[in-house]
């Protein structure tokens, strides 16, 4: 019987993660999130769409458990003050005088605006209001380029069972730990857009259809992987991707049957 996934070390930016993190973008309420972190969760993602359920759950948790935690939010604005009234209305709604991460999107072959975005991202830093600048994209080479800039401090990519490019093209670039300049790492889109838990049983040939969990762990189980991100509608959902952390990692015959799974559904192109 294998043990539950423990909390990594989040790159080098000093901060222990717990394996899965969550986001706010589906509408989990407050209630799952103050269950989440009961359970050992402390990464939240309150990025793309900053929904009330957990904006209410993380100001109920961090006047007692602030340090215990890393809030990331995401700036897609190309300017300084931009990005600055980003991060200033993120920590009014919160009730926090800091996030821990400010998240950058990268385009294809280039870092984030250097001029614009970054350098008003280092004097929030400075001034104490951000603690760790991070980046989030799909061309893995050029991630893989940027990890261990100041500005990559954590790295979100894309990594499932159908997707597994970052096998070769990522996770083996990465600077090693101890050196001040690995990137934490968390494995997004895990399901593949539930790809991969509604998959037509007749194209798998046989093979089971994954769950949500299964997902999960088949990320987690990735020795590159510091947090896997999922996004839970609800209290149940909520529940079952905690449960699914609680098995830990994948036996070597469960990471086949999911790699199948995969090239089954993968599409060229």
């Amino acid at each position: 019987m294998t043990s539950p996934f423990q909390p990594k070390p989040f790159g080098d930016t000093g901060f222990m993660a717990s394996p899965l993190g969550v986001g706010a973008s589906y509408g989990v309420n407050a209630a799952a999130i103050e269950e989440a972190f009961e359970r050992g969760v402390n990464y939240f993602y309150w990025a793309w769409a900053r929904r009330g359920g957990m904006r209410g759950g993380l100001r109920a948790l961090i006047p007692r458990h602030r340090e215990k935690m890393f809030i990331v939010i995401t700036s897609l604005l190309p300017s300084g003050p931009l990005v600055r009234n980003c991060v200033t209305r993120a920590l009014k709604a919160l009730g926090t005088d800091y996030v821990d991460g400010v998240q950058f999107f990268t385009f294809p072959g280039r870092a984030p605006f250097q001029g614009w975005q970054l350098d008003e991202a280092f004097r929030l830093r400075d001034r104490g209001l951000v603690r760790h600048i991070g980046l989030s994209g799909h061309d893995r080479p050029n991630l893989a380029r940027l990890a261990g800039q100041p500005f990559a401090k954590f790295i979100h990519i894309r990594y499932n069972a159908i997707h597994r490019g970052a096998e070769n093209d990522f996770f083996p670039a990465l600077p090693p730990h101890g050196t001040g300049a690995r990137p934490g790492v968390v494995a997004f889109t895990v399901t593949s857009w539930r790809q991969l838990i509604s998959a037509d049983p007749a194209k798998l040939g046989g093979l089971p259809v994954p769950t949500a969990g299964d997902c999960y762990r088949f990320a987690l189980t990735h020795p590159g992987v510091d947090v896997c991100m999922t996004g839970p509608a609800n209290g149940e959902q909520m529940r079952h991707a905690l449960d699914a952390a609680a098995k830990g990692p994948m036996a070597l015959e469960e990471l086949e049957w999911m790699r199948a799974v995969g090239d089954k559904l993968y599409r060229k192109g």
